[in-house]
């Protein structure tokens, strides 16, 4: 072996040595585009120090230098979305990394994959989606990878997908915890409502599965209508609301899987039966709080966000310094009147 194969610096010792991700050093090496002149600098300098060196260097940083994260999360979806987006800035801040953020219109693959590649196009260290079920956002992950970039999915999973990993729940244990829930505290047999965003989200899916099955396993009596279909828009899931009060005499649950409560809880209070109907919702926001608080929600299966948030930074920020990646599931919580926060 020749001095030069012996001395040639390996990437991972690059991007040790200079503090950045492995990603930004394949693209300096490579002459790639979205790369700042002073981080390529540092590039280089690191890879004429290794190519002198006689030994690989035992460099571990604590951070890593100019880590750009990309997030992109649907827009105008809900609270919950917000307060995540309000974490992920707050804890990028605290790590030092620069993040930058972008709400393509909700339920809508297209304009995800077109904010997807725009994170590309101007170079990313790592990718922090919350990715819809469909072969052309299963495509763009795979190109981040391909490149390189690590991919972390948030919220909602996408198996299949070449993906660094997934914070969030077990959805399916939400779901299943959400019809124990229904099946305790409903006190008569009758029908039950599940409202939900939609089949884009495969968590909403997994959380229909988890419910209806402890329903038909424990308790029979209850029988689960077809599901309503509202995209997480609370004029939508009012209307149909409205509708289901008003037709459904021996109705005695609602299950909101995704977000647009505002419309459920409306609906329920102008029908005067709010009393007779056990409300269940996903994750604590102010509107949820405050309807447990009004009486109107009986409970919510909650997940932490800035625990989601906090898995995910760290996640692509171990990756990129070369550190072993942990991604564990966030736990399934229960939050009901007596102990909202």
């Amino acid at each position: 072996m020749d001095t030069q194969t012996k001395n040639k610096a390996r990437i991972i010792d690059i991007a040790l040595q200079a503090g950045v991700s492995t990603a930004t050093v394949d693209r300096v090496l490579n002459s790639r585009p979205g790369v700042r002149q002073k981080t390529v600098d540092r590039v280089m300098d690191a890879v004429r120090l290794l190519e002198k060196a006689l030994v690989r260097p035992a460099i571990i940083p604590s951070i890593a230098a100019d880590l750009v994260i990309d997030v992109v999360i649907a827009g105008s979806a809900g609270f919950a979305n917000e307060i995540l987006a309000k974490d992920l800035r707050r804890i990028a801040k605290q790590k030092g990394v620069e993040l930058r953020a972008t709400y393509p219109q909700r339920m809508k693959p297209l304009a995800q994959v077109d904010a997807l590649e725009s994170c590309l196009e101007f170079g990313s260290s790592g990718v922090i989606v919350q990715p819809l079920e469909h072969p052309a956002v299963r495509e763009a992950v795979a190109r981040f990878t391909g490149q390189g970039v690590p991919v972390v999915n948030v919220l909602t999973d996408l198996p299949g997908a070449d993906a660094l990993g997934y914070a969030g729940l077990d959805n399916r244990a939400a779901g299943r915890t959400a019809g124990l829930l229904m099946g305790r505290l409903c006190r008569k047999a009758g029908k039950i409502a599940v409202f939900w965003g939609g089949q884009l989200y495969r968590c909403h899916e997994e959380r229909e599965i988890g419910f209806r099955t402890i329903l038909r396993d424990e308790y029979p009596d209850l029988s689960v209508l077809e599901v309503f279909l509202g995209q997480d828009d609370p004029e939508k899931n009012y209307r149909m609301a409205k509708r289901l009060l008003t037709t459904h005499r021996d109705l005695c649950g609602i299950y909101s899987i995704g977000s647009g409560n505002r419309g459920i809880e409306k609906a329920m209070l102008e029908s005067g039966r709010k009393d007779e109907i056990t409300f269940v919702a996903q994750n604590l926001t102010p509107l949820t709080k405050q309807c447990l608080l009004s009486g109107v929600m009986d409970a919510v299966v909650h997940q932490d966000m800035a625990r989601v948030a906090d898995i995910a930074i760290s996640a692509i920020i171990d990756h990129s310094v070369g550190r072993p990646v942990s991604i564990e599931r966030v736990p399934v919580e229960i939050i009901m009147r007596e102990n909202v926060r």
